[in-house]
């Protein structure tokens, strides 16, 4: 009986060998669609990252410009910029980080890949689910350079067991900001001794940039104007997109990651450790860094007074560096697009590419002028270069999104393969907006083999999918005008104000009032690039007929102010507010479901077939809320507002405001943020004034265009007008051959 048990036992651990030593993940699919993985295509060889624990270092300098960087899909590439001085670029150094994934990543498949300034520093299977893993990478001797620096990260994810679509959207790689840093052996590194050098303070462990404000009594105009004039120019130097400002009584005691002191004040009132520049302070305009003991950077504006410190201010600005460097959070060219021109897909950072997976994404990202006013007609065009393999089914598509919203789905047809060679995807224009666009390009994939999926299918599947990072993306000529109110245009471009001589604004006379005017200003000149030249006055002093800003809390506005803000406090507007809230634009009555119906086939709403524009009521402002509002003012000008119930509250909220992704969805004539930081409720205007900037045939034709596509009654009305005149004209001709023969 003993014998028969254990040939029976051998030979099942003979037929159960190969399963124990997979290395692959499970395979759960039927035999009957078993599919033989290719194997796999040899790849250029570079340094493997080993985890490891490095000693102290002697100085580091933080990297990401946010608290983490997530990589999220099968393949995801992030790039970030910082800055060295020469004497940081010079120095050997080390790059460490650590990382965490998703469990269902599939290390065996999954890479994650680093690059400094296009040198491939090395490369590691993505294997630390359970817990982050500390990586260390040696930079080779010549790769840092003094001034901007790009890390370029790259992800290859491929997932466990599953070989869906759906099942991409499980991966992800993060990276903590706090430990992705650049080491240097010496310790005395930290020091930036010129102007031009100021990108390099860097961030903190979180990606923020703090400009710590020492100054005297700020409820002096030309204290004010002085203080908003640096915070922009530093803003722009530093290269940050959100900087955080604070008031200080006293000089940092030691040197802080991504922390810069200013000091700004007249001669005879600068702090004692700051003694020695007193005399070429009372000599004439000041701007320098100093270096004191504590080591802490620090930049002296002065002057023998108030007057002699806005000229130092005036000519700061060419010593700090072109505006055009790259941003911290920019990793990848952001061109100017104007209309008719285009641009290679290469130029702005999107590569050629093999992908052997499901689900391919891309982004690029391009600027558009203030005055574009192509939002409702017309149609840009990304000529593609790419293709696809036999295996790839029918129901796959491209999908593109422009600014987050979904712009255009093109399916892939063919059935056999198929060479996309110069095939134009037009792009409707209805999202993009004066500044910064992003469009994002991802590519959904259904194949045979897939529906399949043997084990390790997911990593070994061969190419299905070729982008070409030669593609286009083309602009039509279009409009050239502006819709005001609108708070994109300042968010994106500072215009109008950026093009005045001088611009009123009106601050608070409380410490929190006057953070927030610098966070506002300071926020402004990040995203466009461009100083405001704010002149500080009072409320009486203030002009309608002038653009302006006023940044206040609303008990301190005057009434007559906040009436022609657009927004309604305290108690005003409340009731109906609460009343209103469930109110829409879809008709009521025996004939809602059909004109809901209708509007909804059409992509129409309710207020593109109006006749008379409605009125814009006062919007009603939360207890807790802050409150961004542009109104065009009777006499000519047009007036933001930045205001909250109290001080505190309009402090906080600049802080949430000047944050990337709600700066973003700024938009319309009232932005509003809760504290609850649920996003930003945007108010749109019923009735914008259009200014155009050119009164060529040709972009008064776009102009009109786009005009009509948004009053479509109107539209209508002037095609029937024309059809009257046309049929008096045609018999009245009639008439007069009649009356002839």
């Amino acid at each position: 009986m003993i014998r028969p048990i254990f040939l029976a036992a051998l030979l099942a651990s003979v037929s159960l060998a190969p399963v124990l030593a997979q290395t692959v993940p499970f395979d759960m699919s039927p035999e009957s669609g078993l599919i033989v993985p290719a194997p796999p295509e040899p790849s250029v060889t570079v340094p493997e990252m080993a985890p490891q624990v490095l000693p102290a270092p002697g100085f580091s300098r933080h990297l990401l410009p946010g608290p983490s960087l997530r990589l999220a899909g099968e393949d995801s590439r992030q790039a970030v910029v910082f800055y060295l001085t020469a004497a940081q670029a010079e120095s050997a150094a080390r790059l460490q980080f650590s990382y965490l994934n998703a469990v269902v990543v599939a290390p065996e498949f999954s890479s994650l890949n680093l690059a400094l300034n296009q040198t491939v520093l090395g490369t590691t299977p993505i294997a630390s689910s359970a817990a982050p893993s500390v990586i260390a990478l040696d930079v080779p001797a010549g790769v840092l350079r003094a001034g901007a620096n790009v890390l370029e990260i790259h992800a290859s994810q491929r997932h466990r067991t599953d070989c869906t679509i759906e099942s991409t959207y499980e991966l992800w790689t993060e990276l903590r900001g706090d430990s992705l840093t650049l080491n240097f052996a010496d310790d005395d590194l930290s020091i930036i001794s010129q102007l031009p050098e100021l990108g390099a303070v860097g961030v903190d462990s979180d990606g923020r940039t703090t400009l710590r404000l020492i100054t005297g009594d700020l409820r002096d105009p030309q204290a004010l104007g002085a203080a908003l004039q640096l915070t922009q120019q530093l803003a722009i130097a530093l290269r940050v997109a959100e900087l955080h400002i604070e008031l200080a009584d006293a000089l940092s005691s030691a040197p802080t990651p991504g922390v810069l002191d200013l000091v700004l004040a007249p001669a005879e009132a600068l702090p004692e450790p700051l003694g020695m520049s007193r005399g070429a302070a009372a000599a004439g305009p000041l701007a320098a860094m100093v270096n004191l003991p504590s080591g802490a950077n620090t930049l002296v504006v002065s002057g023998p007074d108030w007057a002699a410190i806005g000229r130092a201010g005036a000519e700061l600005m060419p010593t700090l560096g072109a505006s055009s460097r790259p941003r911290v959070d920019l990793g990848y060219p952001v061109p100017m697009l104007q209309g008719g021109q285009s641009v290679t897909l290469s130029s702005i950072g999107a590569e050629t590419v093999e992908f052997n997976g499901r689900r391919f994404t891309n982004r690029f990202q391009f600027e558009l002028p203030a005055d574009f006013y192509a939002y409702r007609y017309g149609d840009a065009e990304l000529v593609l270069d790419a293709a696809y393999s036999a295996d790839v089914l029918p129901g796959s598509e491209i999908d593109i999104y422009t600014n987050g919203q979904i712009a255009s789905a093109t399916p892939l047809l063919q059935t056999d393969g198929g060479l996309l060679r110069n095939t134009i995807i037009r792009i409707p224009m209805t999202n993009l907006r004066p500044g910064r666009n992003e469009v994002d390009i991802a590519v959904h994939l259904n194949t045979r083999s897939d529906a399949a999926c043997p084990a390790g299918w997911t990593g070994q599947a061969p190419t299905r999918f070729v982008f070409s990072g030669g593609s286009q993306l083309r602009l039509p000529d279009y409009a050239r005008a502006a819709a005001l109110p609108d708070l994109r245009v300042l968010t994106g471009t500072a215009w109008p104000y950026a093009d005045r001589q001088s611009v009123p604004i009106v601050v608070g006379e409380d410490e929190q009032s006057v953070v927030a005017a610098m966070m506002l200003a300071a926020r402004i000149a990040t995203a466009s690039g461009k100083v405001i030249p704010f002149s500080p006055m009072t409320q009486a002093q203030v002009s309608p007929a002038l653009d302006a800003v006023l940044v206040k809390p609303m008990p301190s506005l005057d009434p007559a102010l906040l009436a022609r803000s657009g927004l309604a406090g305290g108690g005003a507007g409340r009731t109906d507010a609460v009343l209103d809230r469930f109110v829409t634009d879809t008709p009521g009555g025996p004939w809602a479901g059909p004109a809901e119906w209708l509007l909804r086939g059409v992509g129409l709403e309710l207020r593109d077939l109006r006749i008379v524009p409605f009125a814009d009521a006062p919007h009603p402002v939360g207890d807790r809320a802050l409150a961004l509002a542009q109104a065009r003012q009777p006499e000519g000008g047009l007036w933001t507002l930045l205001t909250a119930a109290d001080a505190p509250d309009l402090r906080a909220g600049a802080e949430r405001l000047i944050v990337t992704r709600n700066w973003r969805d700024i938009a319309g004539r009232v932005s509003t943020m809760t504290p609850a930081n649920e996003g930003v409720t945007v108010v749109a205007a019923n009735n914008p004034v259009i200014e155009v900037s050119s009164f060529s045939p040709a972009n008064l034709r776009f102009v009109a265009a786009n005009w009509f596509s948004g009053n479509i009654l109107m539209f209508t009305a002037l095609v029937a007008s024309a059809c009257v005149l046309l049929m008096l004209a045609t018999s009245f001709l009639l008439g007069q051959r009649r009356r002839g023969e």
